[in-house]
């Protein structure tokens, strides 16, 4: 999130929260699921990181311009999702076992990727929008 506001010339404020402050438990209690990222935006507090960057998608005029555009978006979005949710399985469950496996299975997942920025202007723009 940070870095799409930066890539924008939006500023924002950034609250880092040590364990100590976590297990106070008043941040805790603040937060809808009970679990961080917590984005405060006036009046309106979201949760978890991809509703977030939604809604900064459609603050700063980040649109995509029509449905296919869109449904491209959330192919892009899943996926990194699919390598986070991989990755931490990775280092929650066998770490140190488990590396050679994980860089396999990494590169392998990474190619859908690769074709689909390839794609457009021959890998020099994105997968959508300029």
């Amino acid at each position: 999130m940070p870095m799409q506001l930066a890539d924008q010339s939006h500023s924002w404020k950034e609250e880092v929260v040590t364990k100590e402050t976590w297990l106070q438990g008043s941040l805790k209690a603040s937060c809808l699921y009970r679990q961080l990222p917590k984005f405060q935006d006036g009046d309106l507090t979201l949760s978890w990181s991809n509703a977030i960057l939604r809604h900064l998608s459609y603050s700063l005029g980040l649109c995509e311009k029509d449905q296919q555009e869109a449904a491209m978006v959330d192919v892009m979005n899943d996926s990194m999702e699919d390598l986070h949710c991989k990755y931490i399985t990775h280092i929650y469950t066998n770490y140190e076992a488990g590396k050679q496996d994980y860089v396999k299975q990494l590169l392998e997942c990474l190619k859908p990727l690769e074709m689909l920025l390839s794609q457009d202007q021959g890998g020099q723009a994105f997968v959508v929008g300029n």
